[in-house]
């Protein structure tokens, strides 16, 4: 009787095909999520092409490497899921594409998802399924690889082939935008048009993309710190709202009267204006470091770099700073002293001692804040730069029940929408309430304080703005209604009467529209000072463009405009090469 063995597949060139036919497999699932609704996955053949690409060279790279097609199978399948799904539910969740400097806040994403109600979606469970069944197939299928030479005459190969296309194709702004066409210059909808894996890969290009190093050192050597004097120097706590919008401005049915009673009367007596951010419904460390910064692109601060705290610093004034939540969040921790924020407090080294759980808010903030000023007004003759972060009215919001009451918003929504308004509105009733008692604690202080005032963002209102559609608030940011709505928040610049007096000005009126890299800009012009090198050189732009934002909308002659002058488009090429400039300088 004969024997028969069954012999594997060895094939390299039947190992080849099924991975060509795994990697089209992978990029068209991908594509598919990619669109939410959207048809991302014949939207174009080259788009097609540039996020399959990536997928095939991984396949290729792991399968030459090891020798073993179901690992290349099993890694970059899991790589691509976690990637594509993790972009799924930021734009689900925030409106906010997945980018690259997103890695370095792994942490962050994964404390947040536990806020939200993450369920796969039928296309992801069977995507799972055909990855294990791939890898499976592949084990006993694809057993055949190239012998030795040939691999690595390929190996190289493929890689050089990765290496043009992250040099050339992935950071290509003009193939970008073509390939997003009229979605360009909205970041979600460009992303959605565009795939995950292209537009994440195009997300690499960094903060200096056609920076003119010379350029920007020509202008800034224009320009030398200018002093504060001595008689004109007063505190400046800056305080920067989470989340907190100005809901008043729409015709919001049953919203009381009494949510922004004390906002409104603490605008009368301020100076205040629109800031005009970047962000919608999360990011909150972009408006954050914008202001601190004074430009609107930036780097992880992994090394000292320049900012208002150093000036101030270099003014004699000490800079500190608090954020009652942890201090790994958009790794505070590390970036904050490299901007100069010395001491700076967070739940891991001082609000612990009120609670256990991650985060305090403005029922304990706002009393602790007061005793620490008092403390240090008490014992320090120095001036005092405070730059400050709040908690409260950080979403997502309770749909299930109120905690607080439904007589804060009593208009006829769907019970889920009912809820998250009235939880969200209570917070704003009462973050409002504190910042007015904050500002009678310092009017009744002998030291000069200015108070800076900003919301960071947007709230966010169910998933995708769905509570927005529901109130009947626009957000398509192709118009300008939809833009403003979207982005914009205030500010307000409030100085107690001995800083009237000190500096000579009410501090009241009707501010210009801001983006917040220029706002302390705004402050040091209401105090009458120079300000840094870096003050002085931007300030010509600020004048002229108060509103630059990074989707391309700018504000020209008092008008919002996607389509900037010749000149315009100079004096933003301009302030871009001087952010960049200064913000590397130290480097």
């Amino acid at each position: 009787m004969k024997s028969f063995s069954h012999k594997r597949p060895v094939s390299p060139w039947l190992t080849f095909g099924l991975l060509v036919v795994v990697t089209v497999v992978y990029s068209g699932f991908s594509l598919a999520l990619a669109g939410q609704g959207e048809n991302a996955l014949g939207s174009h053949p080259l788009i097609f092409l540039l996020n399959t690409l990536p997928v095939f060279l991984c396949l290729l790279l792991l399968w030459l490497a090891t020798g073993q097609a179901w690992i290349a199978s099993l890694v970059t399948g899991a790589v691509l899921f976690l990637l594509t799904g993790g972009n799924y539910f930021k734009i689900l969740f925030r409106d906010d594409p997945l980018l690259w400097d997103d890695l370095r806040r792994i942490r962050e994403g994964l404390k947040m998802s536990g806020q939200y109600e993450v369920s796969l979606t039928p296309l992801m469970i069977l995507w799972i399924v055909v990855i294990v069944a791939v890898t499976v197939l592949l084990f006993f299928l694809g057993k055949g690889r190239p012998k030795l030479p040939v691999r690595l005459v390929s190996l190289g190969a493929a890689a050089v082939v990765l290496v043009v296309c992250f040099w050339k194709v992935f950071p290509n702004d003009l193939l970008y935008t073509r390939m997003a066409g009229e979605t360009s210059k909205n970041q979600t909808q460009a992303y959605m048009t565009c795939g995950v894996v292209y537009p994440f890969l195009h997300s690499m290009e960094g903060n200096t993309e056609g920076y003119d190093e010379a350029a920007g050192k020509a202008i800034m050597d224009r320009y030398q710190d200018a002093d504060i004097p001595q008689d004109k120097k007063v505190s400046i706590i800056s305080m920067q709202m989470e989340a907190f919008a100005d809901f008043s401005q729409y015709n919001i049915d049953g919203l009381s009267p009494e949510v922004y009673r004390d906002f409104h009367d603490l605008q009368e007596q301020s100076y205040s204006g629109t800031l005009v951010t970047d962000i919608f419904a999360g990011g909150t460390a972009e408006t954050e470091w914008a202001v601190i910064t004074g430009g609107n692109k930036h780097g992880d601060f992994l090394e000292k770099t320049d900012s208002v705290a150093w000036y101030l610093r270099d003014q004699g004034y000490v800079a500190n700073g608090s954020h009652p939540c942890r201090d790994w969040f958009y790794d505070r921790k590390h970036a904050n002293p490299n901007l100069g924020l010395e001491d700076y407090l967070f739940t891991d080294n001082y609000y612990n001692r009120y609670t256990q759980d991650d985060v305090v808010y403005d029922n304990v903030y706002f009393p602790d804040l007061e005793e620490r000023l008092t403390e240090y007004f008490d014992t320090n003759d120095a001036p005092l730069f405070s730059f400050n972060v709040t908690y409260q009215g950080h979403g997502p919001y309770e749909t299930e029940f109120t905690y607080w009451g439904n007589s804060y918003c009593t208009g006829d929504y769907p019970t889920e929408v009912d809820n998250a308004l009235n939880n969200y509105f209570y917070s704003i009733q009462d973050t409002s309430h504190y910042l007015k008692e904050f500002t009678q604690y310092l009017n009744s202080r002998e030291e000069p304080v200015v108070l800076v005032l900003f919301g960071d963002h947007k709230p966010w209102m169910g998933n995708q703005g769905a509570y927005y559609e529901t109130l009947g608030i626009n957000l398509d940011t192709s118009t300008e209604e939809g833009f403003r709505n979207y982005y914009e928040t205030w500010y307000m610049i409030w100085a107690n009467d001995s800083a009237k007096e000190t500096l000579g000005n009410d501090f009241q009126g009707q501010g210009p529209d801001l983006s917040p890299c220029f706002l302390m800009n705004e402050v040091f012009g209401l105090c009458g000072w120079e300000g840094s090198a870096y003050m002085q050189a931007q300030r010509e732009v600020a004048q002229a463009l108060p509103v630059l934002h990074t989707t391309g909308w700018v504000m020209e002659n008092g008008a919002l405009t996607q389509t900037p002058s010749a000149a315009a488009q100079a004096l933003m090429d301009q302030f871009q090469n001087v952010s960049a400039y200064d913000r590397n300088r130290y480097s």
